[in-house]
């Protein structure tokens, strides 16, 4: 496993075929939430702040970049956009989610061998090399009584690459790294000295209960106000990524569009896998999201948490 060994700078900068396991009813996998039966660890949260959204984080060093997408292009090595991938070392273009849990992995927890990937960036042609992503699981406030964990065998699509306007800082927001800096913005804006360019993508948290697979962007929506809708009605973790780019400019910014061409930075979008231990998610969600507890950054095998500061 990769240590992570430069969290501490993320943390304070910071269609294809269907995958064969990615269909509800797959053998080993249920419609359900709560997939395992196995318990998780406890999860300790004496002192930490309360009353507000529930929230733990962990961070995720780039793992390698590749024309590959396992979720539009599964089984399709070569032929997606040029992607950074993060989390599990070893994702490929033919992953599958059953292929990732208990590997290798970028992230702070070794509980979370999940994969993350998000389109390349480029700077005047130049592409850039993100120091990593900071992940959040959250729920907003006041909705989070009702939240599931994240189901095993899921994987879920945030934002619209085909996109030709911003899509609203909701789903993809740019901002700069700082405290003094998280607001965010539909476009990309220069940073401050000092300040690195940092890119927001916030996944759906409403599933519809039984499709697994993300491939066609319909088995999760976003949450509008407290309650899912009845067509979509197991609330899970909002997923939030945060991608830190070297750079405090934004001119000449592109996105990979293909395996050689650029295109508009309002294509941002993310992808998810999901390759977490799912007693330890399990027990991190019911401990920190459902009860609005702050835990802030998990690590370690158990995903523990430091409670308080999320990055």
């Amino acid at each position: 496993m990769i240590a992570g060994g430069s969290t501490a700078i993320i943390a304070s900068a910071l269609s294809g075929a269907v995958p064969p396991e990615s269909m509800a009813g797959m053998s080993g996998t249920s419609g359900s939430p709560s997939a395992s039966a196995a318990v998780g660890p406890t999860v300790i949260t004496a002192g930490f702040p309360t009353g507000g959204p529930g929230i733990f984080t962990d961070t995720c060093l780039r793992t390698k970049t590749a024309p590959d997408d396992p979720i539009r292009m599964h089984g399709m090595p070569g032929s997606s956009m040029q992607h950074d991938f993060f989390g599990n070392t070893a994702t490929t273009a033919s992953s599958v989610t059953r292929d990732l849990v208990g590997g290798s992995t970028s992230c702070t927890t070794s509980a979370d061998a999940s994969a993350y990937w998000t389109p390349v960036l480029f700077r005047n042609g130049t592409a850039m090399t993100p120091k990593g992503t900071l992940v959040y699981w959250r729920a907003p406030k006041g909705a989070q009584a009702s939240v599931q964990t994240v189901p095993a065998g899921l994987t879920m699509i945030a934002g619209n690459e085909a996109a030709d306007a911003p899509q609203g800082k909701a789903v993809i927001g740019w901002g700069c790294t700082g405290r003094t800096q998280l607001r965010l913005s539909d476009s990309p804006r220069d940073c401050t000295s000092g300040s690195q360019l940092r890119l927001t993508i916030a996944f759906p948290n409403c599933w519809d209960g039984t499709t697994l697979d993300g491939s066609k962007q319909t088995n999760v929506v976003a949450l509008t106000g407290t309650a899912c809708p009845a067509s979509y009605p197991v609330q899970i973790p909002q997923v939030v990524v945060h991608v830190i780019y070297p750079t405090s400019l934004t001119s000449g910014l592109t996105l990979s569009i293909s395996p050689t061409l650029q295109g508009s930075v309002t294509t941002a979008h993310a992808d998810f896998m999901n390759g977490w231990n799912e007693p330890v998610l399990t027990a991190d969600v019911t401990a920190c999201v459902v009860t609005g507890t702050r835990c802030g950054p998990v690590s370690g095998a158990d995903a523990t948490p430091r409670g308080g500061q999320v990055g």
